[in-house]
Protein backbone atom coordinates (compact mmCIF):
# COMPACT_ATOMS: atom_id res chain seq x y z
CA UNK A 1 0.00 0.00 0.00
CA UNK A 2 2.41 2.20 0.91
CA UNK A 3 4.62 1.56 -2.29
CA UNK A 4 1.33 2.45 -4.27
CA UNK A 5 0.86 5.55 -2.48
CA UNK A 6 4.57 6.30 -3.10
CA UNK A 7 4.11 6.09 -6.68
CA UNK A 8 1.17 7.95 -7.34
CA UNK A 9 2.81 10.48 -5.14
CA UNK A 10 5.85 10.56 -7.58
CA UNK A 11 4.07 10.40 -10.85
CA UNK A 12 1.86 13.78 -9.83
CA UNK A 13 5.05 15.28 -8.90
CA UNK A 14 6.39 14.75 -12.53
CA UNK A 15 3.29 15.32 -14.08
CA UNK A 16 2.72 18.61 -12.23
CA UNK A 17 6.71 19.52 -12.87
CA UNK A 18 6.44 18.89 -16.63
CA UNK A 19 3.19 20.75 -16.87
CA UNK A 20 4.37 23.75 -15.26
CA UNK A 21 7.60 23.70 -16.68
CA UNK A 22 6.67 23.24 -20.31
CA UNK A 23 3.56 25.84 -20.11
CA UNK A 24 6.36 28.21 -18.79
CA UNK A 25 8.36 27.64 -21.54
CA UNK A 26 5.57 27.63 -23.98
CA UNK A 27 3.91 31.16 -22.85
CA UNK A 28 7.70 32.86 -23.34
CA UNK A 29 8.00 31.69 -26.60
CA UNK A 30 4.70 32.59 -27.28
CA UNK A 31 5.22 36.28 -26.13
CA UNK A 32 8.57 36.03 -27.88
CA UNK A 33 6.21 36.06 -31.10
CA UNK A 34 4.41 38.72 -30.28
CA UNK A 35 6.07 41.24 -28.99
CA UNK A 36 3.01 43.87 -29.70
CA UNK A 37 0.65 41.95 -26.75
CA UNK A 38 1.19 41.06 -23.40
CA UNK A 39 0.48 37.46 -22.52
CA UNK A 40 1.39 37.62 -18.73
CA UNK A 41 -2.44 36.41 -18.37
CA UNK A 42 -1.73 33.15 -19.69
CA UNK A 43 0.41 32.39 -16.79
CA UNK A 44 -3.35 32.50 -14.59
CA UNK A 45 -4.86 30.47 -17.59
CA UNK A 46 -2.02 28.08 -17.39
CA UNK A 47 -1.88 27.85 -13.30
CA UNK A 48 -6.22 27.24 -13.42
CA UNK A 49 -6.00 24.50 -15.62
CA UNK A 50 -3.18 23.09 -13.38
CA UNK A 51 -5.78 23.62 -10.45
CA UNK A 52 -8.65 22.12 -12.04
CA UNK A 53 -6.76 18.89 -13.51
CA UNK A 54 -5.27 18.55 -9.98
CA UNK A 55 -8.37 18.78 -8.44
CA UNK A 56 -9.99 15.69 -11.15
CA UNK A 57 -6.47 13.76 -10.34
CA UNK A 58 -7.00 13.56 -6.57
CA UNK A 59 -10.54 13.59 -6.78
CA UNK A 60 -10.03 10.30 -9.18
CA UNK A 61 -7.32 9.12 -7.10
CA UNK A 62 -9.51 10.07 -3.68
CA UNK A 63 -12.24 7.98 -4.93
CA UNK A 64 -10.15 5.18 -6.30
CA UNK A 65 -8.54 4.86 -2.62
CA UNK A 66 -11.98 4.79 -1.00
CA UNK A 67 -13.20 2.32 -3.14
CA UNK A 68 -10.35 0.23 -2.86
CA UNK A 69 -10.74 0.68 1.64
CA UNK A 70 -14.31 0.12 1.15
CA UNK A 71 -13.88 -3.30 -1.02
CA UNK A 72 -11.07 -4.13 1.90
CA UNK A 73 -13.69 -3.32 4.52
CA UNK A 74 -16.40 -5.38 3.20
CA UNK A 75 -14.00 -8.12 2.52
CA UNK A 76 -12.85 -7.87 5.91
CA UNK A 77 -16.18 -8.16 7.03
CA UNK A 78 -17.45 -10.79 5.19
CA UNK A 79 -14.31 -12.95 6.51
CA UNK A 80 -15.10 -11.65 10.02
CA UNK A 81 -19.07 -12.63 9.61
CA UNK A 82 -18.48 -15.90 7.41
CA UNK A 83 -15.81 -17.35 9.70
CA UNK A 84 -16.56 -20.29 11.28
CA UNK A 85 -14.12 -19.61 13.82
CA UNK A 86 -15.22 -17.35 16.87
CA UNK A 87 -13.56 -13.80 16.10
CA UNK A 88 -13.76 -10.96 18.71
CA UNK A 89 -11.96 -7.67 19.06
CA UNK A 90 -11.18 -5.93 22.18
CA UNK A 91 -9.48 -3.07 23.50
CA UNK A 92 -5.93 -3.45 25.02
CA UNK A 93 -5.96 -1.05 27.60
CA UNK A 94 -9.67 -2.24 28.96
CA UNK A 95 -10.29 -5.78 27.45
CA UNK A 96 -13.65 -4.74 26.53
CA UNK A 97 -14.95 -6.88 23.59
CA UNK A 98 -15.48 -4.07 20.96
CA UNK A 99 -16.73 -6.39 17.77
CA UNK A 100 -18.12 -9.96 17.78
CA UNK A 101 -19.18 -12.16 14.78
CA UNK A 102 -22.22 -14.43 14.92
CA UNK A 103 -19.98 -17.23 15.50
CA UNK A 104 -18.88 -15.46 18.94
CA UNK A 105 -22.86 -15.00 19.57
CA UNK A 106 -24.00 -18.29 19.28
CA UNK A 107 -21.06 -20.19 20.88
CA UNK A 108 -21.09 -18.69 24.47
CA UNK A 109 -24.88 -18.03 24.17
CA UNK A 110 -25.02 -13.99 25.11
CA UNK A 111 -26.63 -11.67 22.43
CA UNK A 112 -24.63 -9.09 20.55
CA UNK A 113 -25.17 -6.59 22.66
CA UNK A 114 -24.63 -8.44 26.32
CA UNK A 115 -21.27 -9.13 24.56
CA UNK A 116 -20.12 -5.61 23.60
CA UNK A 117 -20.81 -4.48 27.58
CA UNK A 118 -18.76 -7.31 28.55
CA UNK A 119 -14.85 -7.59 28.78
CA UNK A 120 -12.58 -10.75 27.74
CA UNK A 121 -12.46 -11.85 31.50
CA UNK A 122 -15.92 -12.37 31.47
CA UNK A 123 -15.49 -14.94 29.21
CA UNK A 124 -13.08 -17.06 31.29
CA UNK A 125 -13.78 -19.12 34.21
CA UNK A 126 -12.90 -17.45 37.39
CA UNK A 127 -9.10 -20.08 38.16
CA UNK A 128 -8.25 -18.25 34.40
CA UNK A 129 -8.76 -14.77 34.98
CA UNK A 130 -5.49 -14.24 36.42
CA UNK A 131 -3.54 -16.01 34.21
CA UNK A 132 -5.31 -14.46 31.03
CA UNK A 133 -4.36 -10.80 32.49
CA UNK A 134 -1.12 -11.60 33.27
CA UNK A 135 -0.32 -12.97 29.84
CA UNK A 136 -1.85 -10.02 28.35
CA UNK A 137 0.39 -7.29 30.32
CA UNK A 138 3.29 -9.82 29.21
CA UNK A 139 5.81 -9.93 26.27
CA UNK A 140 4.27 -12.71 23.99
CA UNK A 141 4.35 -13.67 20.21
CA UNK A 142 1.48 -12.65 18.06
CA UNK A 143 -0.32 -13.84 14.69
CA UNK A 144 0.25 -17.78 16.11
CA UNK A 145 -1.79 -19.63 18.47
CA UNK A 146 -1.12 -18.96 21.54
CA UNK A 147 -2.01 -22.17 23.10
CA UNK A 148 -5.68 -23.70 24.45
CA UNK A 149 -7.76 -21.82 27.04
CA UNK A 150 -10.85 -22.67 28.86
CA UNK A 151 -13.75 -20.54 27.90
CA UNK A 152 -17.36 -19.99 29.90
CA UNK A 153 -20.57 -19.96 27.96
CA UNK A 154 -23.50 -17.97 29.56
CA UNK A 155 -25.27 -21.33 31.19
CA UNK A 156 -21.96 -22.00 32.70
CA UNK A 157 -20.52 -24.77 30.69
CA UNK A 158 -16.74 -24.68 30.22
CA UNK A 159 -14.93 -25.56 26.94
CA UNK A 160 -11.95 -25.58 25.27
CA UNK A 161 -10.75 -22.86 22.96
CA UNK A 162 -7.46 -22.85 20.76
CA UNK A 163 -6.51 -18.65 20.29
CA UNK A 164 -4.39 -16.61 18.14
CA UNK A 165 -4.19 -13.09 17.99
CA UNK A 166 -2.52 -9.83 16.30
CA UNK A 167 -2.54 -6.40 17.19
CA UNK A 168 -4.86 -3.80 15.25
CA UNK A 169 -6.18 0.02 15.17
CA UNK A 170 -10.07 -0.30 15.73
CA UNK A 171 -11.95 2.55 16.04
CA UNK A 172 -8.74 4.38 16.68
CA UNK A 173 -8.05 2.43 19.52
CA UNK A 174 -5.39 0.03 20.04
CA UNK A 175 -6.94 -3.29 20.17
CA UNK A 176 -6.16 -6.92 19.63
CA UNK A 177 -8.05 -9.14 16.84
CA UNK A 178 -8.63 -13.18 18.41
CA UNK A 179 -9.59 -15.54 16.45
CA UNK A 180 -10.94 -18.74 18.53
CA UNK A 181 -11.52 -22.35 17.41
CA UNK A 182 -13.61 -24.57 19.93
CA UNK A 183 -11.79 -27.83 19.98
CA UNK A 184 -13.56 -29.21 22.95
CA UNK A 185 -14.33 -32.27 20.58
CA UNK A 186 -10.74 -32.63 20.17
CA UNK A 187 -9.98 -32.69 23.70
CA UNK A 188 -12.40 -35.08 25.06
CA UNK A 189 -11.23 -37.39 21.99
CA UNK A 190 -8.09 -36.92 23.74
CA UNK A 191 -8.56 -37.35 27.05
CA UNK A 192 -10.78 -40.80 25.32
CA UNK A 193 -7.94 -41.95 23.71
CA UNK A 194 -5.95 -41.47 26.98
CA UNK A 195 -8.46 -43.60 28.62
CA UNK A 196 -8.04 -46.23 25.99
CA UNK A 197 -4.36 -46.33 26.08
CA UNK A 198 -4.47 -46.91 29.98
CA UNK A 199 -7.38 -49.73 29.96
CA UNK A 200 -5.05 -50.99 26.87
CA UNK A 201 -1.89 -50.73 28.91
CA UNK A 202 -3.52 -52.63 32.25
CA UNK A 203 -5.02 -55.45 30.29
CA UNK A 204 -1.80 -56.08 28.62
CA UNK A 205 0.13 -55.80 31.65
CA UNK A 206 -2.08 -58.65 33.04
CA UNK A 207 -2.71 -61.08 30.03
CA UNK A 208 -0.23 -62.63 27.84
CA UNK A 209 -1.03 -60.73 24.81
CA UNK A 210 1.54 -59.07 22.86
CA UNK A 211 0.36 -56.48 20.37
CA UNK A 212 2.02 -55.98 16.89
CA UNK A 213 1.69 -54.02 13.65
CA UNK A 214 2.69 -55.34 10.04
CA UNK A 215 3.21 -53.44 7.34
CA UNK A 216 3.72 -55.20 4.00
CA UNK A 217 5.04 -52.65 1.86
CA UNK A 218 7.56 -51.95 3.88
CA UNK A 219 8.61 -54.78 5.46
CA UNK A 220 7.58 -52.97 8.68
CA UNK A 221 6.91 -54.74 12.15
CA UNK A 222 6.76 -52.76 14.94
CA UNK A 223 6.08 -54.43 18.53
CA UNK A 224 4.04 -53.11 21.48
CA UNK A 225 4.19 -53.87 25.38
CA UNK A 226 4.92 -57.06 26.43
CA UNK A 227 7.39 -58.91 23.90
CA UNK A 228 10.44 -58.01 25.73
CA UNK A 229 9.10 -59.01 29.10
CA UNK A 230 7.53 -62.50 27.66
CA UNK A 231 10.07 -63.76 25.10
CA UNK A 232 13.19 -62.12 26.31
CA UNK A 233 13.95 -60.16 23.19
CA UNK A 234 15.35 -56.49 23.41
CA UNK A 235 16.26 -54.35 21.23
CA UNK A 236 19.54 -54.74 20.82
CA UNK A 237 18.87 -58.32 19.64
CA UNK A 238 15.64 -58.35 17.52
CA UNK A 239 14.97 -56.94 13.96
CA UNK A 240 11.86 -55.81 13.29
CA UNK A 241 10.84 -57.51 9.61
CA UNK A 242 9.04 -60.44 8.92
CA UNK A 243 12.08 -62.85 8.52
CA UNK A 244 13.55 -62.33 11.66
CA UNK A 245 10.50 -63.32 13.31
CA UNK A 246 9.78 -66.31 11.01
CA UNK A 247 13.10 -67.40 11.82
CA UNK A 248 11.92 -68.04 15.27
CA UNK A 249 9.33 -70.37 14.54
CA UNK A 250 10.01 -73.75 15.41
CA UNK A 251 10.99 -75.65 12.03
CA UNK A 252 8.09 -78.15 12.01
CA UNK A 253 5.73 -75.07 11.94
CA UNK A 254 7.49 -72.92 9.86
CA UNK A 255 6.19 -73.99 6.36
CA UNK A 256 2.68 -74.12 8.11
CA UNK A 257 2.66 -70.46 9.53
CA UNK A 258 4.17 -68.76 6.43
CA UNK A 259 1.66 -70.59 3.93
CA UNK A 260 -1.29 -69.85 6.09
CA UNK A 261 -0.11 -65.91 6.23
CA UNK A 262 0.35 -66.16 2.44
CA UNK A 263 -2.90 -67.55 2.18
CA UNK A 264 -4.99 -64.65 4.03
CA UNK A 265 -2.99 -62.32 2.36
CA UNK A 266 -3.65 -63.14 -1.11
CA UNK A 267 -7.17 -63.78 -0.66
CA UNK A 268 -7.62 -60.54 1.04
CA UNK A 269 -9.44 -62.47 4.53
CA UNK A 270 -10.00 -59.85 7.01
CA UNK A 271 -8.31 -62.22 9.68
CA UNK A 272 -5.71 -64.68 10.38
CA UNK A 273 -4.97 -67.01 12.89
CA UNK A 274 -2.49 -69.78 13.50
CA UNK A 275 -0.55 -71.38 16.47
CA UNK A 276 2.81 -72.74 16.52
CA UNK A 277 5.97 -72.68 18.82
CA UNK A 278 8.20 -69.85 18.86
CA UNK A 279 11.78 -69.54 20.20
CA UNK A 280 12.47 -67.44 23.07
CA UNK A 281 16.08 -65.25 23.18
CA UNK A 282 17.33 -68.13 25.81
CA UNK A 283 16.50 -70.73 23.02
CA UNK A 284 13.01 -72.56 24.98
CA UNK A 285 10.21 -72.86 23.01
CA UNK A 286 6.65 -71.42 23.90
CA UNK A 287 3.75 -72.19 22.15
CA UNK A 288 1.84 -69.18 21.13
CA UNK A 289 -1.72 -68.52 19.32
CA UNK A 290 -0.90 -65.40 16.75
CA UNK A 291 -4.43 -63.82 15.38
CA UNK A 292 -4.40 -60.47 13.47
CA UNK A 293 -7.19 -58.40 11.43
CA UNK A 294 -6.06 -57.59 8.04
CA UNK A 295 -6.72 -54.02 7.14
CA UNK A 296 -7.41 -52.95 3.37
CA UNK A 297 -6.32 -49.29 1.51
CA UNK A 298 -8.91 -47.50 -0.81
CA UNK A 299 -8.05 -50.00 -3.57
CA UNK A 300 -8.92 -53.25 -1.69
CA UNK A 301 -5.01 -53.83 -1.10
CA UNK A 302 -3.73 -55.39 2.34
CA UNK A 303 -2.23 -52.01 4.09
CA UNK A 304 -0.99 -53.48 7.66
CA UNK A 305 -1.90 -56.46 9.36
CA UNK A 306 -2.69 -55.76 13.25
CA UNK A 307 -2.43 -58.43 15.68
CA UNK A 308 -2.38 -60.33 18.77
CA UNK A 309 0.26 -62.61 20.23
CA UNK A 310 -1.01 -65.16 23.06
CA UNK A 311 1.41 -67.10 24.93
CA UNK A 312 -0.64 -70.37 24.91
CA UNK A 313 2.11 -72.75 26.56
CA UNK A 314 0.43 -73.18 29.62
CA UNK A 315 -3.02 -74.45 27.95
CA UNK A 316 -1.05 -77.00 25.44
CA UNK A 317 1.48 -78.67 28.25
CA UNK A 318 -2.42 -79.01 29.83
CA UNK A 319 -3.56 -80.46 27.06
CA UNK A 320 -1.15 -82.79 26.14
CA UNK A 321 -1.33 -83.77 29.95
CA UNK A 322 -5.34 -84.52 29.13
CA UNK A 323 -4.13 -86.27 25.98
CA UNK A 324 -1.76 -88.85 27.97
CA UNK A 325 -4.50 -89.56 30.75
CA UNK A 326 -6.98 -90.14 28.22
CA UNK A 327 -4.87 -92.54 27.01
CA UNK A 328 -4.25 -94.10 30.02
CA UNK A 329 -7.92 -93.96 31.08
CA UNK A 330 -8.30 -96.12 27.17
CA UNK A 331 -6.04 -98.58 28.59
CA UNK A 332 -8.04 -99.12 31.61
CA UNK A 333 -11.38 -99.12 29.58
CA UNK A 334 -9.70 -102.03 27.64
CA UNK A 335 -8.75 -103.96 30.82
CA UNK A 336 -12.31 -103.86 32.15
CA UNK A 337 -14.11 -104.88 28.70
CA UNK A 338 -11.07 -107.53 28.11
CA UNK A 339 -8.78 -108.96 30.82
CA UNK A 340 -12.17 -108.90 33.44
CA UNK A 341 -14.48 -110.91 30.87
CA UNK A 342 -12.18 -113.64 30.90
CA UNK A 343 -12.12 -114.93 35.04
CA UNK A 344 -15.86 -113.97 34.95
CA UNK A 345 -16.23 -115.72 31.60
CA UNK A 346 -14.79 -119.01 33.95
CA UNK A 347 -16.61 -118.25 37.38
CA UNK A 348 -19.98 -118.28 35.36
CA UNK A 349 -19.11 -121.25 33.73
CA UNK A 350 -17.74 -122.98 37.15
CA UNK A 351 -21.27 -121.95 38.97
CA UNK A 352 -23.25 -123.50 36.32
CA UNK A 353 -21.38 -127.24 36.23
CA UNK A 354 -21.71 -126.56 40.37
CA UNK A 355 -25.27 -126.19 39.52
CA UNK A 356 -25.77 -129.22 37.68
CA UNK A 357 -23.03 -131.72 40.67
CA UNK A 358 -25.86 -130.08 43.35
CA UNK A 359 -28.92 -131.32 41.20
CA UNK A 360 -26.88 -134.95 41.18
CA UNK A 361 -26.07 -134.01 44.88
CA UNK A 362 -22.29 -134.19 43.54
CA UNK A 363 -19.42 -131.48 44.20
CA UNK A 364 -16.41 -131.89 42.21
CA UNK A 365 -13.12 -130.62 44.28
CA UNK A 366 -11.81 -129.32 41.13
CA UNK A 367 -14.13 -127.07 40.18
CA UNK A 368 -13.81 -125.22 43.70
CA UNK A 369 -10.40 -124.97 42.83
CA UNK A 370 -11.07 -123.44 39.46
CA UNK A 371 -13.49 -121.09 41.06
CA UNK A 372 -11.00 -120.36 43.58
CA UNK A 373 -7.98 -119.62 40.68
CA UNK A 374 -10.58 -116.84 38.76
CA UNK A 375 -11.58 -115.43 41.93
CA UNK A 376 -7.94 -114.91 42.80
CA UNK A 377 -7.40 -113.67 39.13
CA UNK A 378 -10.38 -111.47 39.00
CA UNK A 379 -9.29 -109.63 42.48
CA UNK A 380 -5.37 -108.92 40.84
CA UNK A 381 -6.89 -107.58 37.58
CA UNK A 382 -8.98 -105.11 40.03
CA UNK A 383 -5.83 -104.26 42.04
CA UNK A 384 -4.35 -103.29 38.82
CA UNK A 385 -6.69 -101.28 37.77
CA UNK A 386 -7.25 -99.71 40.85
CA UNK A 387 -3.07 -98.53 40.39
CA UNK A 388 -3.94 -97.22 37.27
CA UNK A 389 -6.82 -95.50 38.27
CA UNK A 390 -4.43 -93.32 41.02
CA UNK A 391 -2.12 -92.77 38.30
CA UNK A 392 -4.79 -90.80 36.84
CA UNK A 393 -4.46 -87.83 38.51
CA UNK A 394 -6.30 -85.25 36.66
CA UNK A 395 -5.50 -82.08 39.20
CA UNK A 396 -1.79 -82.48 37.81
Amino acid sequence: MRKKSAFITFVYIALGAVWLNLGSHWIERLDERTPGKDMSFLYDYKNLIFLIVSGLILFLLIEMHRRSLSSVEKSYKQLFEGSIAAIYVLDLSSYRLMEVNEVMVSKYGYSRKELLEMTVLDLRPTEERNKLEEYLNSEHPEGRASGVWLHKKKNGDVFHMLISHHKTIFRGKPAYTVIAIDIERHVKAEERIKELLDVYETVTSVTNDVIWEYCPRTDQLDWMNGFTEIFGYTAAISENTREWILSKIHPDDRERVEQSMEESLAQLSNSWRCEYQLQCADGTYKYVSNQAFILLDKNGQAEKMVGALRDITLRKNYEQRLLRKNQMLKDIAWNNSHELRRPVSNIAGILNLLKADAERNQTDVSLLEMLERSALELDEIITKINVSTKNVDLKN
